[in-house]
């Protein structure tokens, strides 16, 4: 189930308001917590049924583990342990398949999906590695740290919520009228973002990706079906970021914003800097600084670029496709670090810009293309410039709404305004009818079509 469903629009919304009504009455953080809780583990079993009782063990293993942390005899074995007890949850859910099919022709590749099993893995390590540390206390109350670790807003498809974030917030009551109003613009804001640019754009990268060979297509359309992946890929994740801060805020929690305009970046240094900021601080904090960092030599310092990025590839999936677009992006950030930054500065400022997007939508084609081979025919005709047909049909409102993404996309920076959980005073009320009389249009696009889909749903 994704928030921009029926079932979740008519029966988990309603009943997710109800909870804070009800709990409002009290202003008890602990019986919210508990509604959150419940509701939270029939919005998992809506989708995964029985594997429910996977995530129940994940969350108990975590939390009494974390118990031990700072036992200065058994501390350091029991982290360990706990280290290797949700990466193998992960590898066997994610990768265990996939790494199969390369003894044997029987699997193809395919995996085994736990719903949302990368988040709840990379929380959890945040989580343990944050109290061994001792960047945060020990959680002792299974309440609050099952609020944490099973909280639906970021259940799914994130944002990357870590425990020292919101710990403030689970302890104690901090929901206002202010919060709640701004939550439900942020909400809005991601549905229409979801149904209204991300599901029309969806029709052009689809058409272009699902042909049995990219060579059907010209020079043109097949720019069109990379940029329209783009989009859909930046206005689905972002609007689900949206969605989910915006739930969050309504119940009193403030989660960090998960990105910040990426396609206006100069740079695939900026680029990670702005795009799901979640991911690559948690990749920086828990794996390029334990590796060394860029405090030893240069060597080390791009072998650790390489391999966090290499890493982040696989984390998206267990496909050959985003090992190579993780690979794409390590090289990148290596060549800025080493020389091309330097010389990135001294051009006029929109070759910078247009320097990103080339390598950003190069990139988004491995991400998007089924096999290796499909990418590199694609690749092929983006630079096959013995044709310029147009054949997409019945396409003028996903072309219009192509048009919108873009213009949204590269708008200066002071022209869009987005308020955070943390600035809720920036929120005005014209923001909310605004965004309601938007949604109330989304709504009738989603009741006349069954085209929904959400890109990382399965991540």
């Amino acid at each position: 189930m994704v928030f921009s469903s029926l079932p979740f629009l008519f029966l988990v919304f309603p009943l997710f308001i109800l909870a804070l009504v009800c709990s409002s009455f009290f202003k008890n953080a602990g019986l919210r917590n508990i509604f959150l809780i419940l509701l939270s583990l029939f919005f998992y079993i809506w989708e995964e049924s029985t594997n429910v009782f996977i995530l129940i063990a994940i969350c108990l293993i975590n939390f009494y583990g974390a118990l031990y942390l700072n036992n200065e005899k058994y501390g350091k074995k029991i982290f360990i342990v706990l280290i290797a007890v949700n990466l193998l949850v992960l590898f066997t859910f994610k990768y265990s398949l996939w790494c199969f099919s390369f003894f044997t022709d029987r699997f193809m590749g395919k995996n085994i999906m736990l719903l949302g099993i990368s988040f709840f893995i990379f929380h959890a390590i945040s989580y343990i590695a944050d109290v061994y540390t001792k960047k945060i206390e020990v959680c002792k109350s299974l309440t609050n740290f099952s609020t944490y670790f099973y909280m639906f807003p970021h259940l799914v498809a994130g944002p990357i919520v870590r425990y020292a974030q919101i710990k403030d917030d689970v302890y104690a009551w901090h929901l206002s009228k202010e919060l709640f109003s701004f939550g439900m613009y942020r909400f809005l804001l991601g549905l229409n973002k979801k149904i209204i640019i991300a599901n029309s754009v969806s029709i052009l990268a689809d058409y272009t990706f699902s042909a049995s060979s990219p060579t059907v297509f010209s020079f043109l359309e097949a720019w069109i079906g990379i940029i329209a992946y783009a989009l859909q890929i930046y206005f689905d994740f972002s609007a689900y970021s949206d969605m989910a801060i915006g739930l969050a805020a309504m119940a009193g929690f403030r989660f960090e914003e998960n990105f910040n305009r990426p396609y206006i970046s100069k740079s695939i240094r900026e680029f990670w800097r702005r795009w799901h900021i979640s991911l690559s601080t948690w990749l920086r904090d828990y794996l390029y600084i334990p590796l060394g960092g860029s405090r030893k030599s240069i060597r080390i310092t791009y072998r650790n670029l390489f391999l966090v990025f290499l890493l982040c590839g696989i984390w998206h999936g267990a496909n050959f496709t985003f090992i190579i677009w993780g690979i794409w992006h390590g090289i990148f950030i290596c060549l800025e670090r080493a020389w091309l930054e330097k010389k990135l500065i001294a051009l006029p400022s929109f070759i910078q810009h247009a320097y990103l997007l080339v390598v950003i939508l190069l990139g988004w084609v491995f991400f998007r293309a089924e096999n290796l081979p499909y990418a590199l025919e694609y690749l092929s005709v983006l630079f096959n410039f013995s044709s310029f047909e147009f054949s997409f049909a019945n396409t003028a409102f996903s072309l219009f709404m192509l048009l919108i993404g873009i213009i949204i996309c590269v708008l200066p920076q002071n022209f869009i305004i987005v308020p955070t959980s943390h600035t809720p005073a920036n929120f005005k009320l014209y923001h909310l009818i605004f965004q309601f009389i938007l949604s109330c249009f989304a709504v009738l696009l989603l009741l006349s079509s069954s085209r929904n889909p959400f890109i990382y749903f399965n991540f």
